[in-house]
């Protein structure tokens, strides 16, 4: 940590939008490990300010009463459900694995994560027993801005998300489950992937037909129940 503070603030007028603009600084060598991800991760968290001034105040973002409806909270849900969550999640088994692995005392974990020391041992515990995550990985070998996250070979640039997919591919329907076991329809249908792949499910878009979807027309699949709708085997 330098002496200067990375996290500044600028009020009012001599903000961008008038209200608080939040500036985070990184370090040469900081902003080079992070890449494009900082980027994300600092969109991701706008959402979670975002969602909670909208709660708070029943106003929109010029300061109107607003009633939002569900198309509103599509995005908030996935970018801090789907996207936010599970990759601080990530780093915070990383940190705690490293702490371990540097010395660190399971009182020095308790004292940090502000439980009793019997519950900071048996987080500990389970984590170091366990292999790392998908998250807990990324956090330590980065993602589609880093050299740890292979490309899609039929789209230079375009990053394979975990589970071997990426947003925007063309996938097919070839199984369904969970809340969706009854809808056989869906069986044989190619729709475009919305969200990453990651250790939970892939959201799906376009398998309505509908020329403008709602948020209750992006489905969830497993991904053994989708294939590559383009790629020839």
């Amino acid at each position: 940590m330098t002496g200067t503070d990375p996290i500044g603030f600028t009020y009012g007028d001599e903000s961008r939008m008038g209200g608080v603009d939040i500036t985070i600084s990184l370090t040469p060598s900081q902003a080079k490990a992070l890449g494009g991800e900082a980027g994300t991760m600092a969109d991701w968290f706008h959402s979670a300010l975002w969602a909670m001034a909208l709660l708070r105040s029943g106003r929109n973002s010029a300061g109107e009463p607003y009633f939002a409806g569900p198309a509103d909270w599509y995005t908030p849900i996935n970018d801090l459900d789907n996207r936010l969550i599970r990759r601080l999640e990530g780093v915070r088994d990383a940190v705690v694995r490293a702490h371990a692995r540097s010395g660190g005392t399971v009182q020095d974990l308790a004292h940090a994560m502000d439980v009793a020391r019997s519950t900071a041992q048996y987080r500990r515990e389970a984590l170091l027993s366990a292999f790392p995550s998908t998250w807990e990985k990324w956090a330590e070998d980065g993602g589609p801005d880093d050299k740890g996250r292979i490309e899609d070979p039929y789209n230079p640039g375009t990053p394979v998300a975990d589970g071997d997919f990426f947003i925007g591919q063309k996938v097919r329907v070839v199984g369904v489950s969970g809340l969706l076991a009854d809808r056989t329809d869906l069986i044989g249908k190619t729709g475009r992937v919305a969200s990453e792949a990651s250790d939970g499910q892939v959201t799906v878009r376009g398998l309505s037909g509908k020329e403008r979807e709602t948020y209750a027309d992006f489905l969830g699949f497993e991904p053994h129940e989708l294939l590559d709708a383009e790629r020839k085997n």
